[in-house]
């Protein structure tokens, strides 16, 4: 391996020398990643982050003051890569329990609104169902039902009605 220190592969680096970043990497990255997998506990995991970590040390070492303290330097930046990494992953697991909660209540409910309207006389559930669930206007549900149109409007009143008092004692007996 060089024998160059680091204050002057830095130095190299910011002169834009590729190559001198390349052996800060191989002299560097053992530690960042022993570093990344401390903290991570995953060898994939602390793969990924330990080469994030060199991949934002190359992007951000003009902002190095000390190019000797390069080691600590990049194994701060991996631990505050690898923190944020574990945040994002506990946010992500807790936005996806949080979705599944949602979707089980949003059966449960459709569920309960299915029992209901199955509770309906067929008088008032054929227009409720035709008008709001199959998208059919009042004028096609009349005629269709061969009834006017008023008392479209009527017998949805009644189903809604009846719907409501039919969901309301289902959330009694709950």
């Amino acid at each position: 391996m060089n024998d160059r220190s680091d204050k002057d592969l830095v130095v190299s680096c910011l002169a834009e020398d590729k190559s001198a970043y390349k052996l800060l990497v191989r002299k560097h990255y053992k530690r960042v990643f022993l570093t990344c997998l401390g903290i991570l506990g995953n060898v994939h995991d602390a793969e990924d982050m330990a080469q994030d970590t060199m991949l934002k040390g190359y992007i951000k070492i003009g902002m190095l003051r000390d190019g000797s303290k390069f080691g600590p330097w990049t194994a701060r930046i991996a631990k505050s890569l690898c923190i944020n990494f574990i945040r994002r992953k506990k946010y992500a697991k807790k936005i996806v329990a949080e979705r599944i909660i949602d979707a089980n209540r949003s059966v449960n409910q459709y569920d309960n609104l299915q029992l209901a309207i199955e509770q309906l006389p067929q008088e008032t559930r054929a227009p409720l169902v035709m008008y709001y669930f199959d998208g059919q206007s009042v004028k096609k549900v009349a005629e269709r039902l061969e009834m006017s149109k008023s008392t479209v409007y009527l017998k949805l009143r009644t189903a809604i009605t009846e719907l409501h008092n039919l969901l309301a004692k289902q959330g009694d007996s709950k």
